[in-house]
């Protein structure tokens, strides 16, 4: 778990979930030894984000292990997080600031 500092993954998108188009991007990829992990992209305007069949680059990715216990058996898989879509790139294009998603204000009245 932590940083990878001065690491680089490679990988393609499988497969993707946007929750009501919001953040963060949830998807399935594979590296270039062809293991699967999650990969979740915080702050990224979902109409922007990466489609299927893309190749991504993430630097200083953020790795955690999940394991979770489904009818009694262990499965068990790594998380990628990216804090910033403007520290990647997708099909080796550096995206541009646009592709953050827009800050939504909401305010209450408390009486």
């Amino acid at each position: 778990a932590g940083t990878n500092e001065e690491k680089a993954i490679n990988c393609i998108l499988i497969s993707s979930f946007v929750p009501n188009g919001r953040t963060p991007f949830v998807c399935i990829c594979l590296d270039t030894e062809s293991n699967c992990f999650a990969l979740n992209i915080y702050n990224i305007d979902c109409g922007k984000a990466p489609k299927l069949g893309d190749v991504m680059t993430v630097p200083y990715p953020q790795k955690s292990a999940v394991n979770i216990v489904i009818d009694n058996e262990l499965n068990d898989f790594e998380m990628l997080r990216v804090d910033t879509p403007l520290n990647m790139m997708i099909n080796n294009r550096q995206l541009p600031r646009d592709t953050l998603a827009p800050l939504k204000l909401t305010t209450t009245a408390l009486t």
